[in-house]
C-alpha cells in the first residue's frame, strides 16, 4: 500500500521548459518547512520541448516525492487535471500552473485557510499580471458568475486551489474547459468554497495559450454547468 500523504501538488505541464527549474526550487522552498508528507504529481500533457526530460530529472532527484504522468497525444488542461487529481494520494490536494504565474509561496497560506472548514480554497489574483484583454474578460466573467450564482469568491478561474480529498471526488472534469468552473461546480453541490489573496506574476517564459475567441465557448460552458447543477 502507498504511504499516506498529507498533501498532493498536481501540476499540469505543456511546453514549460523555461519555468520548470525555478518552479521546482520554489516548490521545495515552500513545502520543506511544513515538515509534512507530500508528493508532487506532474502531468506532462504531450509536451514537445524539453519539459519531459526536466520532469524525469526531478523524479530522479526525489523519487519518493515526485511522480510524472505522461499523456500522449495532448489532451488539454481539463484532461491533465483529471488525471492528476485521480492519481493524488494526499488528504489535501493543491493545484497550480507550471508557468510561474502562480506563486508556490502562497501554498502555506492557502493550507492555513483550509483549517477554517472549507472544502475548497481558491487563489484570488487581486493584482493580476496579464494582458489587459485577458484580465478584463476574466474580471467581467467573475462578476457575472457572482451575480448569477451568488458565489462570493472573486476569482473562480485561478488554478491555484486546494481541495479536501473528499471534494476531489465531486469534481466533474469530463469535457475540455470544465476545469474553469470547478469552484462553481463544488459550490452548486453544497461545498464550502473560500479564497485567499494570492500573488500573481507576469509570465516570464513561453507564451499564453489564451485566445479571446474562446470567450463565447466559456459563456456557453458556464450555462452548461448551471444546468447540470455542477454535477457533470
Amino acid at each position: 500500500m502507498p504511504k499516506e500523504k498529507d498533501y498532493s501538488l498536481v501540476i499540469p505541464v505543456y511546453n514549460e521548459e523555461g519555468s520548470l527549474e525555478p518552479l521546482w526550487g520554489e516548490i521545495l522552498q515552500a513545502m520543506t518547512p511544513l515538515c509534512c508528507a507530500y508528493e508532487i504529481v506532474f502531468v506532462n500533457d504531450g509536451s514537445t520541448d524539453s519539459s519531459p526530460a526536466l520532469l524525469k530529472k526531478f523524479e530522479g532527484q526525489l523519487p519518493e516525492v515526485v511522480r510524472v504522468i505522461d499523456l500522449f497525444p495532448r489532451g488539454g488542461q481539463t484532461r491533465a487535471l483529471r488525471q492528476g487529481l485521480d492519481a493524488a494520494q494526499g488528504s489535501v490536494v493543491i493545484t497550480l500552473d507550471a508557468d510561474l504565474q502562480n506563486d508556490p509561496a502562497d501554498i502555506p497560506q492557502i493550507l492555513e485557510k483550509m483549517k477554517e472548514g472549507y472544502d475548497c480554497v481558491c487563489g484570488w489574483r487581486k493584482n493580476r499580471q496579464d494582458t489587459p484583454l485577458k484580465a478584463g474578460l476574466s474580471k467581467v466573467g467573475n462578476i457575472l458568475q457572482r451575480w448569477l450564482t451568488g458565489m462570493t469568491i472573486h476569482d473562480v478561474s485561478c488554478t491555484l486551489r486546494a481541495y479536501r480529498k473528499e471534494s476531489v471526488g465531486k469534481i466533474p472534469l469530463r469535457w475540455e474547459g470544465q476545469h474553469r468552473f470547478i469552484p462553481l461546480s463544488l459550490s452548486l453541490q453544497g461545498c464550502k468554497v473560500g479564497e485567499i489573496v494570492s500573488h500573481h506574476r507576469k509570465r516570464s517564459f513561453g507564451h499564453t495559450k489564451y485566445s479571446h475567441k474562446r470567450i463565447f465557448k466559456v459563456i456557453l460552458d458556464f450555462f452548461r454547468v448551471l444546468r447540470a447543477r455542477g454535477r457533470r
